[in-house]
């Protein structure tokens, strides 16, 4: 290879060998985009072309750099091999990071870039199928940047392929079929949802009056499966085989045709394996095939009743929060160990993992995973070290809360990846986002993992952000309502009482919360000490808005649990003003979230939030003021004047009444900052 020099400059263009191939018309925009983004002068016009080498016998993902005559050739013998070539250009020349888009990474622009090493090659990989599932996209759904939801998602594919993806799932349901085609033209094989077998229509939304029940209507399940690889059959594709339901959840529990045992359970998802397997080799002959061993299957293999191809892909999966045990659903919660199940057949076995995870009680949505990237790193070489690395799947959730752990999940496909420490991800992820306050950064960081609540007795179960909106809803569903109990809860609590099951969260949480106010107390003397506005942009970002959710969310959390305990307490009317002050406090608390999202200074951030359903701050915040104004009720009179009247006004305005009212009822808000003026030394 030569050494001689080659200058990208304004006046540099890239070309690609053939025009028809939309992976090369990608890798051709983005790289001439960077190049556009990181030089300003126009010096001498020369040529990087990018080349599909059509002769080639196979198909490989290496490419190869060659200069001649004044002209960059980047070479390979498959497209994504290609797309591969350009963002190692994009990388290692130009200085573009690979989450530039989530992180907002500034440019060092010059006036020319002169290229003189040659000599970049391909990561060598360990892990064969290399996969985001871009999934509980909520987020992603409803926000536009550039004015365009499809930038958004073309975006999420580039920052894919950057850290060395070639498998996708490009969403959820509808979002995937939607976005599988925009993948393809990137270069990703497409992947599909463990709740979507072969890519398929779901049955409820294509026969909304039927009952889902492949034992009633086996026909028209088989048409759906047939039409998916049909439609994905010009694609490259890993096919999911098997069978959960309608949505991410067992079949039978909506399928009352009969007395579901194991046995009969996995006849049916026996029978339904075969075909979908006989028609993918019908279809789409050399395509690999997957089976997901999750939920209530892993439960199904353990016992040796389920019958697949001995070349399918296996994948396993975490237990949601990093952890390699089948994951809790409710109460169920066997923590089947998936690392030393018995392979006779010696199947290729991979993982479905989490970055992000919703489920639904306790996970993170919004933001860092409960359990430290340092966790993840020691339980994925587990895995690599019982062979389970043909495939991986990290789900994604939204991208930007995530960054830190899908940095580390990507290394972790690399041969010579070991195991690492916090303190080693922490100050690398640091170096690369931040340029001022490194070592403060990184106690920062690790305080976060130092404060989470542990709700279950093993150390991986550990409350994410949705832990306190999830209790907080159904703690004053509990309290208003003739049942009087929490639902959904039965994983955390069930003391038998309302008031054992809070007292039980409370002491859970409370000694974690001088922790959290301590962080967001750092947090916020940091970011105003901070010289550059980038630096605090990131922290914003990334830390702070994390810290917010769990340490706002918990003190809530506790605030409300108080205002009960008070009321159980109270003798006499005017006890009741306390808890509706300690109610006021949660709405205060979990209303700071709300203020911290709308305050992003990143103007590009600020709406990125806005769809937050699962978390939803939104309608939790509301229920706390309902539960404020309830308290109100019980306490005040019906005009809502009496409190007012005995503990604001002046002793003699009180009393003087030649006009009943001067004025309408004081705001649950305003009279709360009154009464606490007036009450601070008895509070």
């Amino acid at each position: 290879m030569t050494t001689a020099g080659f200058e990208i400059s304004r006046n540099t263009q890239v070309t690609i060998s053939d025009v028809t191939n939309p992976i090369l018309k990608n890798a051709q925009a983005i790289l001439q985009r960077d190049i556009g983004k990181t030089t300003f002068a126009s010096k001498e016009q020369n040529e990087i072309c990018l080349v599909l080498d059509h002769d080639a016998v196979s198909q490989s993902e290496k490419y190869d750099f060659n200069l001649e005559e004044g002209k960059v050739i980047i070479k390979s013998t498959s497209s994504i091999g290609v797309m591969y070539g350009a963002l190692a250009v994009s990388r290692s020349v130009l200085g573009i990071d690979d989450f530039w888009y989530w992180m907002d990474t500034p440019v060092d622009r010059k006036e020319s870039i002169l290229w003189t090493n040659f000599n970049l090659h391909l990561q060598k990989y360990k892990t064969k199928y290399r996969g985001w599932f871009i999934n509980d996209e909520l987020l992603l759904m409803k926000w536009e940047d550039h004015d365009s939801n499809s930038y958004v998602w073309q975006r999420a594919f580039e920052t894919a392929l950057r850290v060395g993806c070639n498998v996708i799932i490009p969403g959820t349901d509808l979002t995937s079929h939607k976005n599988r085609q925009t993948a393809s033209e990137y270069g990703l094989i497409i992947a599909q949802h463990h709740a979507e077998p072969l890519g398929a229509a779901m049955f409820a939304r294509k026969y909304p009056n039927l009952t889902a029940s492949y034992i009633k209507y086996p026909n028209l399940f088989r048409q759906l499966w047939k039409d998916a690889i049909l439609a994905q059959r010009g694609l490259k594709v890993v096919y999911s085989l098997g069978f959960r339901g309608q949505g991410d959840k067992p079949f039978w529990e909506d399928d009352d045709s009969r007395e579901w045992t194991k046995k009969a359970i996995s006849r049916v998802i026996n029978q339904i394996i075969k075909e979908q397997y006989e028609m993918v080799k019908k279809y789409d002959p050399d395509a690999p095939m997957a089976i997901n061993i999750y939920g209530e299957l892993t439960g199904l293999y353990r016992d040796g009743l389920l019958e697949l191809p001995d070349d399918v892909i296996e994948i396993w999966a975490d237990s949601g929060y990093g952890k390699m045990v089948s994951r809790r659903q409710g109460t169920d919660n066997p923590r089947v160990p998936i690392l030393n199940v018995p392979n006779p057949h010696h199947r290729q076995r991979g993982l479905y993992c989490h970055a992000g995870f919703h489920d639904l009680q306790a996970s993170n949505f919004l933001g860092l995973m409960s359990n430290s990237p340092a966790f993840v790193s020691s339980e994925l070489c587990k895995a690599r070290q019982n062979n389970m690395d043909t495939i991986e799947l990290v789900n994604t959730g939204n991208i930007k809360p995530h960054i830190l752990y899908l940095r580390e999940y990507a290394k972790s496909w690399r041969e010579d990846y070991q195991e690492r420490s916090l303190t080693e991800i922490l100050s690398e992820y640091v170096e690369t986002y931040y340029s001022e306050s490194r070592d403060r950064l990184v106690q920062y960081y690790k305080q976060y993992w130092e404060n989470v609540v542990q709700y279950g007795e093993h150390e991986d179960e550990t409350a994410g952000d949705e832990f306190a909106p999830f209790l907080i809803r159904r703690i004053i569903q509990a309290w208003v309502t003739p049942n009087g109990k929490l639902t959904d809860a039965g994983w955390l609590v069930n003391e038998g009482s309302l008031s054992a099951d809070l007292k039980k969260i409370k002491a859970m949480v409370e000694p974690s919360l001088p922790g959290w106010a301590a962080l967001i107390r750092n947090l916020e003397i940091l970011l105003l000490e901070m010289k550059d506005q980038h630096n605090c942009n990131v922290l914003y970002g990334d830390l702070y808005m994390s810290a917010i959710n769990q340490s706002a969310g918990l003190h809530a959390l506790v605030n409300l649990i108080k205002a009960y305990e008070t009321t159980q307490e109270a003798h006499e009317k005017d006890d009741l003003i306390y808890a509706f002050l300690q109610a006021d406090n949660a709405v205060r608390m979990m209303n700071k979230i709300l203020v911290v999202i709308k305050n992003n200074p990143s103007p590009k951030w600020r709406d990125f939030y806005e769809n937050d359903a699962d978390n939803d701050v939104p309608l939790t915040v509301k229920k706390l003021k309902f539960l404020r104004q309830y308290l109100r009720n019980l306490g005040d009179t019906a005009d809502e004047d009496d409190w007012e009247r005995r503990f604001v006004k002046l002793p003699g305005d009180a009393r003087v009444m030649t006009l009943w009212t001067t004025h309408r009822e004081m705001s649950d808000a305003k009279l709360a900052d009154k009464l606490r003026e007036i009450l601070i030394d008895k509070l």
